[in-house]
C-alpha cells in the first residue's frame, strides 16, 4: 500500500520552491521558453522605472508559481485535484503554443477559437498538443500523493494562491503590455486575465462579462452626395488566407503555380506590387490593421483601443453611399475587433451560411465564395465587398482534389495536425505549392467570367493575410517573426483611371487609402493616412516596411 510522508509546512515549502525551480530549468531546456533574449532586451531598454517594473512582475509572477505550488502540495484532497486540473490544463494548453509559435497564448488566440468552427477548433488542438506536459504534471500528481501537511490547506488558502495570479496579473499593465517570459502555468493566467479586461467579455460579445464596455468607433463625415446617389463601380477586398507572395510564379517564382493571373496581367489587366509586407503574422491582428488602416507604429495595442475606435473602411464606404459586404470562408462568426463593426455591415455571411445545405469539400470552398461575389457584382453596382478567403490554410493536402496534384510527393497530415519531420519539408512544400495553383488559379476563374469586360467597372484588390514558414523552423506555420510569415502578394485587377507605379514597395498600410481614392471619399474629410494609396505612390515614395507579429512587437520587413 503506498504510504504517504506527512510534512511541516516548512519543509512543504522547499519542496514548493525546489519543484518550481525544476519546472523552471525544464520549460526553459525542454520546452525552450526564452528568458535569455529578454533580459537582453531589457539591457537595451532606457527607462529604470520600466525595467524595474519589468522585473517587477517577473519576480511576482514566480512568487505566483511557488504559492500555488504549496498549496497544491498542502490542501485538502479536493483542493489538490483542483490544483492539479489548473496546473495539468495551463501547462497543455502553454506548451502546446510554445511548440507550435514559440510563445505562450494571449487574448487573441481565445478569441479567435471562439469565432472558429467546431472543425477547427479540432484541429487546432491536435496541432497544438504536446507530450511534454505530461512530465511536470505527473511529477506533481506523484508529489501531491506522496506528501501530506501536517496542517492541510482549505478554501481560503486556495482562493488566495488562484486569485494572486488575476490581482497580480491586473494590477501591473506590464503584464498584459509585454510579453515577458514566465512559467506556463502564470502565462495560462495572464491570457484569462487579459481576456477578462481587454476582450470580449468587455465588450457584450459574450454574455455574463464585465461590465467595462469600450468606447465605439468614431464616426465617419458624410460626403455631400445628391440623395439618389449611387456609386458606379464595385470594390472587392480579397484576403487569402496563409498566401505567401514569394510562391507566385506571377512574382518569378519557378513552379507554374498562378498561370492565370500571369495571364492576366499579361493581358494589361492586373497591376502587380509583387511582394508585400504584412500587417502581421496572424490573421486577427492583419484583418484589424487592414480594416482601420493603422501601421506597425501603432501597436501593440493591448488594449484594442485604436483598434476599436479608429474609423473603419466599412463605414467609409457606407458614407460613399456603397452596400457593404463580409464573405468569409472560415469563421462562423464575426471575429474582428469589435462586434458593433456588424452595424456597418449591411451583409455579413460565414461559411456555415455560404455552404448552407451543401455537402462540399474543403477545396470547394473558395469557389463558392468566388461565385457569391460573382452574383453581386454582375447584377449591380455601388458594392463594397470584403472576402476573406480559405485559402492556402493548414493542413495544405485538403485545399486542392486529388487530381491536381502536380508537385510529388506532397505531405499529407493524415489528420494528426503535426509538425512535419526535417525530412518531409520538401513534400510539405509540394503539398502548399499544389495548393496555391489549385486555389488561386480556380477562386479567380470564377469570380469574373470575362476579365476583358469586367462588369461594372469593378475593381479587386488581392494580398494575403500572413505568409508561411512552410515548417522550416520547426514551429507551426504562421503567428512568428520571419519574413517568410509576413510576405505576400499585392495586386489590383481592373481598370484604374490613372497610370499606376507598380515598382513602389508596397505593404498592406497602403490598402486603406487606395480604397479611399477608390471610392471618392473627399481628402479633406480624412484622417491623415499612415501610408499612400497605391494608385498615387511612386518609388520614390519607398520606405523601410516593418510590420507586427502577434508577439506585439514591430519587426523590419526590409
Amino acid at each position: 500500500m503506498f504510504k504517504t510522508l506527512t510534512l511541516s509546512d516548512h519543509s512543504i515549502k522547499w519542496l514548493a520552491f525546489a519543484l518550481s525551480m525544476l519546472l523552471f530549468a525544464f520549460e526553459v531546456y525542454v520546452v525552450g521558453v526564452d528568458h535569455a533574449n529578454y533580459y537582453l532586451y531589457l539591457l537595451d531598454e532606457e527607462s529604470a522605472v520600466f525595467i524595474a517594473i519589468a522585473l517587477a512582475a517577473i519576480l511576482l509572477s514566480f512568487v505566483f508559481v511557488f504559492r500555488f505550488a504549496f498549496i497544491a502540495l498542502s490542501a485538502t484532497w479536493p483542493y489538490k485535484v483542483l490544483c492539479f486540473l489548473i496546473f495539468a490544463i495551463s501547462v497543455t494548453v502553454e506548451y502546446g503554443y510554445q511548440k507550435a509559435l514559440g510563445r505562450f497564448t494571449d487574448k487573441i488566440d481565445v478569441e479567435t477559437a471562439i469565432a472558429a468552427t467546431p472543425d477547427q477548433q479540432i484541429a487546432s488542438i491536435m496541432m497544438y498538443l504536446s507530450a511534454s506536459a505530461a512530465i511536470p504534471a505527473a511529477v506533481l500528481l506523484v508529489a501531491q500523493i506522496a506528501i501530506r501537511s501536517e496542517k492541510p490547506k482549505g478554501s481560503l488558502h486556495f482562493v488566495v494562491a488562484v486569485m494572486s495570479f488575476f490581482v497580480g496579473f491586473t494590477a501591473f499593465p506590464i503584464v498584459v503590455d509585454q510579453k515577458f517570459p514566465t512559467f506556463a502555468t502564470a502565462a495560462f493566467f495572464r491570457t484569462t486575465s487579459d481576456l477578462f479586461i481587454y476582450g470580449p467579455m468587455t465588450t457584450g460579445n459574450i454574455s455574463g462579462g464585465l461590465a467595462r464596455a469600450k468606447p465605439p468607433r468614431r464616426a465617419v463625415p458624410k460626403a455631400d452626395l445628391p440623395p439618389d446617389h449611387r456609386p458606379d463601380r464595385n470594390i472587392v477586398i480579397v484576403i487569402d488566407e496563409s498566401t505567401m507572395g514569394s510562391h507566385f510564379s506571377l512574382n518569378g517564382y519557378a513552379r507554374k503555380t498562378t498561370s492565370f493571373l500571369d495571364k492576366l496581367e499579361a493581358d494589361g489587366v492586373l497591376h502587380n506590387w509583387g511582394i508585400a509586407a504584412a500587417a502581421s503574422t496572424g490573421s486577427r491582428f492583419t484583418y484589424n490593421a487592414l480594416i482601420t488602416g493603422l501601421g506597425p507604429d501603432d501597436f501593440p495595442d493591448r488594449s484594442e483601443i485604436k483598434v476599436d475606435t479608429f474609423p473603419m473602411v466599412f463605414q467609409y464606404a457606407k458614407a460613399m453611399g456603397h452596400k457593404t459586404y463580409f464573405f468569409d470562408g472560415q469563421m462562423n462568426g464575426y471575429w474582428g475587433a469589435n462586434p458593433d463593426d456588424l452595424n456597418y455591415i449591411d451583409s455579413w455571411q460565414g461559411i456555415l451560411d455560404i455552404t448552407a445545405g451543401m455537402g462540399f469539400q474543403t477545396w470547394e470552398v473558395d469557389d463558392l465564395l468566388a461565385k457569391r461575389v460573382r452574383s453581386v457584382i454582375e447584377s449591380s453596382t455601388g458594392n463594397f465587398i470584403f472576402v476573406f478567403k480559405h485559402g492556402s490554410h493548414i493542413p495544405y493536402h485538403i485545399n486542392y482534389p486529388p487530381d491536381q496534384q502536380v508537385w510529388t510527393p506532397s505531405y499529407e497530415s493524415g489528420g494528426k495536425f503535426d509538425i512535419p519531420s526535417g525530412d518531409q519539408l520538401p513534400a510539405v512544400v509540394n503539398a502548399y505549392d499544389n495548393s496555391i495553383r489549385h486555389n488561386v488559379n480556380s477562386f479567380f476563374q470564377n469570380l469574373i467570367t470575362d476579365y476583358s469586360a469586367i462588369p461594372n467597372k469593378t475593381v479587386v484588390i488581392y494580398t494575403g493575410d500572413h505568409g508561411q514558414t512552410l515548417f522550416a523552423n520547426g514551429r507551426s506555420s504562421h503567428g512568428g517573426n520571419t519574413k517568410a510569415e509576413a510576405s505576400v502578394p499585392l495586386l489590383i485587377i481592373g481598370e484604374l483611371e490613372t497610370s499606376v507605379d507598380t515598382s513602389y514597395r508596397a505593404s498592406h498600410g497602403n490598402i486603406f487609402p487606395t480604397v479611399l481614392d477608390l471610392i471618392g471619399y473627399p481628402p479633406d474629410k480624412r484622417e491623415v493616412t499612415r501610408s499612400p494609396s497605391l494608385l498615387r505612390a511612386k518609388r520614390t515614395d519607398s520606405k523601410q516596411r516593418f510590420f507586427n507579429p502577434d508577439l506585439g512587437t514591430k519587426v523590419p520587413f526590409d
